[in-house]
């Protein structure tokens, strides 16, 4: 299989694929578009200082990305449908440098390379400035940008995958990468085999409530992790966990401060009161609309609802899955039930291991891994 992944600049997408092969036993290979392109130049006798390829004249590097996609063509035969090996090929759909957005693929070589499989590999904006900021991108974007090319580079990869009738996911950086493992081998490599794919499940609860109490935030990774180790894949949404910025920003308003200071994968970020309230709007929207795009990419909602207190995030996931086709299972181990919670949902149980035993003896799931 060949795997396209992309992701912004900052996202850790690199990184996470080279996790993932690693626990790939060899299985799964990378070729990383930014790394052949620099190399390429080297080879022609053309030195890129580091930071400067994308203030190139749009020819040259175009010249030049189409030159490194060509030696990649002779490499990815190889790795065509139920190969021995996969491949990921790493790289960009599109550049927001100094407030433009220009691309950063060449369609023909696309289409000649014909990827089995699309991914975008998103994290925090928080956490994609706090690694610009170390490297020539410093002082470049704001969160607000950053929130917009992160979306321009999914909506790109996705219309991609769309055009040439692939699959497309959205892989949250925070995820474990046996997802994205799980995503290629234990789905759509069954898929190209004609076997059935394993479950994959979007995981609904209400984050504000359930983040907010200790004790109900581990039982939930608890439903997740017995999920998982059931053989289902598990999509988590507070895995890209923006709103607590706002929550942060308003209250350092409150007691007149400028600035929050952030401890961001052990480093400190620190964010201007007024940056983080100009994206307000723009993480808030994108919450939704991302959360609604992972339910797509599943089969099925888990509902994990510890409370009896009403969440409209949960009750509009639910009626957007039931309604989209999904089987909705809910989590439920209270009395009460709203006839409209009963309504929009497929199953409720007591508990997870309810569920987990449901879907296995319905064959929904394979049993324990």
């Amino acid at each position: 299989m060949i795997i396209f992944a992309t992701g912004i600049s900052g996202s850790g997408r690199l990184d996470f694929i080279e996790e993932a092969a690693k626990s790939s036993g060899g299985r799964l290979q990378i070729i990383d578009v930014g790394a052949r392109m620099f190399r390429k130049s080297a080879e022609l006798g053309i030195r890129i200082p580091q930071g400067k390829i994308l203030d190139l004249d749009p020819f040259a590097l175009s010249y030049l990305r189409a030159v490194t996609f060509e030696e990649l063509l002779a490499e990815v035969d190889k790795f065509r449908g139920l190969s021995s090996k996969d491949l990921v090929i790493s790289t960009h759909v599109c550049f927001r440098w100094k407030k433009h957005l220009s691309t950063a693929f060449n369609l023909y070589y696309l289409n000649r390379i014909n990827p089995d499989m699309y991914i975008t590999i998103v994290d925090n904006a928080h956490s994609v400035k706090a690694r610009l900021e170390a490297t020539q991108w410093k002082g470049r974007l704001d969160l607000k940008d950053i929130l917009v090319w992160r979306d321009e580079e999914t909506f790109v990869t996705e219309i991609l995958a769309e055009y040439q009738r692939k699959p497309f996911y959205i892989v949250a950086r925070r995820e474990p990468p046996s997802l994205l493992l799980d995503l290629i081998y234990r789905v759509e490599r069954e898929k190209l085999a004609d076997r059935p794919p394993a479950l994959k499940a979007y995981l609904s609860y209400p984050i504000t409530h359930v983040a907010g109490d200790e004790s109900l935030f581990k039982k939930k990774d608890e439903v997740k992790e017995a999920l998982r180790k059931a053989g289902i894949v598990v999509f988590d949404p507070i895995t890209i966990d923006e709103a607590a910025l706002i929550g942060l920003a308003e209250e350092a308003r409150r007691k007149g401060l400028e600035y929050v200071e952030l401890d961001v994968d052990g480093s400190k970020l620190r964010l201007s009161v007024d940056e983080i309230m100009k994206a307000r709007d723009d993480i808030i929207d994108q919450i939704v609309a991302r959360d609604y795009k992972l339910i797509d990419q599943a089969d099925t909602i888990v509902v994990f609802y510890p409370t009896t207190q009403v969440s409209p995030g949960v009750l509009n996931e639910i009626h957007y899955g039931y309604t989209h086709n999904k089987d909705v299972f809910a989590i439920f181990p209270h009395q009460l039930k709203s006839p409209f919670f009963e309504y929009y949902t497929t199953n409720i149980f007591k508990s997870h291991e309810e569920l987990i035993e449901h879907l296995i003896s319905s064959g929904r799931a394979p049993g324990a891994q």
